[in-house]
């Protein structure tokens, strides 16, 4: 039984990977996300034993990269990543493998004007940054210059002061001091911002 179930998840995760029709996409996003949704964490870590999260990550890069990212398949597939990602301890180290930080960074560039999808991108920006080298790598590629403009309109009504040694939003004003380490950055402060951002974006 539980080699039909394997079989039945792998053969969901290669067609994942390699189809192009998107109602087949969106078809399996779903399936996967009601068998994440239910029952205990046993089951993202088998889904993540099969080849999960580099199914998501390539299923990622692809649409991102095609000539008009649809954001139907994106969003659900943004949030399936936040959950499986939170419990693989390689997630980043993937994500960077497969180039999914680079267009993950472009869609948040692309959104700055569009809440809901620029929250997605979030989400997994924040579980890239748990790793320290896709951290770093975060940093290098100018996620927090991202971050400060997603911030800066929602702190000018309202007022917060989070602090770490180099870094002081306060007043609705974000003031960087001698800050030393990309890799600080990104991993310090992208959770900070994200919860500031999901606090105050609109929806």
């Amino acid at each position: 039984m539980a080699e039909q179930e394997g079989s039945g998840l792998q053969v969901l995760l290669h067609t994942l990977q390699n189809s192009s029709d998107k109602a087949s996409i969106l078809a399996i996003l779903q399936v996967l996300s009601d068998l994440l949704s239910v029952g205990t964490d046993r089951r993202i870590y088998y889904m993540i034993d099969k080849g999960g999260s580099e199914a998501l990550l390539q299923t990622l890069v692809d649409t991102a990269r095609s000539a008009s990212p649809d954001y139907d398949i994106l969003l659900p597939l943004f949030r399936l990543m936040a959950k499986v990602g939170l419990r693989d301890k390689k997630f980043g180290q993937k994500a960077l493998e497969l180039e999914a930080l680079d267009v993950t960074l472009i869609l948040a560039r692309k959104n700055l004007s569009h809440s809901q999808n620029l929250l997605h991108c979030l989400w997994a920006m924040r579980v890239f940054a748990s790793s320290v080298t896709t951290g770093a790598m975060l940093g290098i590629n100018g996620a927090m210059e991202l971050l400060f403009k997603v911030i800066s309109p929602y702190t000018r009504k309202h007022t917060r002061t989070i602090r770490y040694p180099g870094c002081c939003v306060m007043d609705g004003k974000i003031t960087l001091v001698a800050l030393t380490s990309s890799c600080f950055q990104a991993n310090l402060l992208v959770p900070s911002f994200l919860q500031m951002y999901s606090d105050y974006a609109p929806y």
